[in-house]
């Protein structure tokens, strides 16, 4: 019998894998094993999530939708064949946390083409995440959030408290207008239930326009991880992250690490987008080395390190896929990953 595969996507700095770290605390999604993809070199979702005793497969640099579409197939059978040697706990479901640059068609078409995934698994729910702050304005923009949305069976809609009831009436419509066929509403963060994860069956009327299964990106996107050893004050952390934000705004596309400071041994994750810092996050894991991955539209490493002395840079930022091929700046080949296990 077909395993049923939820896909969840959504723009960079959403709410994707704080919802999902929700649905696996609270239950909403159980026996599941969760693949993460991130684009660049260095993971950070996969460890948000395995700071609540969960492991997940975290698929290599890049986007689902691209080269990295295959390396999602492979994943999936791997997971069966771990889990029919008992290698790793049975599972009943996947769950696929994408890039926020990842653009859902091609996913879409890799469940309906793929001969080594028929009858293995079969695709129940695209659900999308929308930011009320942000989500207008990138989909106005018609690019990849904008088809994000309107091939999604389900919308959820996060961070609406931030702003105003005319704002979140304002992107509903427009996201109604966008999709009349999804299911449509705002959540809470820290909630997740599981009838937004249940199956979502397609509408037989629904037409797809065929530039919505195309996977196009920026150009002008790189991604680069800064690193340093030593714990420094939570508040100067703050306040580069801050400058950072009223700096390049737009040029931010999204910031997130896992930093260890002087005030607490636990680690604390941090994040930003665009012109908005989220509050710090203490995470259940003792401090380490602190990263920060970055996601650009045409900044370096030299524009956003911070002050002090041990912090250091990537080489070279990385390119979307297609721009690889440019000498002076190499698309990232390294893979990490990590065992299914039960939720």
């Amino acid at each position: 019998m077909a395993k049923p595969v939820t896909v969840l996507t959504g723009a960079l700095g959403a709410g994707k894998t704080t919802l999902l770290n929700a649905a696996l605390k609270s239950g909403a999604i159980r026996n599941a094993a969760v693949i993460v993809n991130e684009f660049g070199s260095v993971g950070i979702d996969n460890e948000l999530i395995e700071a609540s005793s969960e492991d997940v497969v975290l698929l290599p640099g890049g986007c689902v939708c691209c080269q990295v579409r295959a390396d999602l197939a492979e994943a999936l059978m791997r997971l069966e064949r771990g889990a029919s040697r008992a290698e790793i706990p049975a599972f009943e479901r996947i769950v696929v946390e994408t890039s926020g640059l990842a653009e859902p068609g091609p996913i879409l078409q890799l469940f309906a083409e793929s001969p080594a995934l028929a009858g293995r698994y079969r695709l129940e729910s695209l659900v999308t995440v929308v930011d009320a702050l942000l989500g207008g304005a990138a989909l106005a923009e018609e690019g990849t959030a904008f088809r994000q949305a309107l091939l999604a069976d389900r919308i959820l809609v996060t961070k609406w408290q931030d702003g105003t009831a005319g704002a979140l009436e304002a992107l509903q419509a427009r996201l109604r207008e966008i999709n009349p066929h999804a299911g449509l509403m705002p959540v809470a963060r820290g909630t997740a239930e599981a009838e937004w994860f249940e199956p979502a069956p397609f509408p037989a009327s629904r037409a797809v326009p065929a530039e919505a299964l195309r996977a196009v990106h920026d150009e002008a996107i790189t991604s680069f991880v800064l690193h340093w050893e030593a714990p420094q004050p939570l508040a100067a952390i703050g306040a580069w992250l801050q400058g950072l934000a009223d700096n390049y705004g737009a040029r931010l596309l999204r910031v997130k690490g896992i930093v260890a400071v002087e005030e607490d041994p636990r680690s604390v994750a941090v994040h930003a987008i665009q012109h908005l810092v989220a509050p710090p996050e203490f995470l259940p894991v003792p401090g380490g080395a602190s990263r920060v991955v970055f996601i650009t539209r045409g900044l370096e490493p030299g524009d956003v390190r911070p002050a002090w002395p041990s912090a250091a840079g990537a080489a070279q930022p990385q390119l979307p896929p297609q721009a690889a091929p440019r000498p002076t700046r190499p698309h990232p080949t390294g893979v990490s990953s990590g065992a299914a296990t039960r939720r």
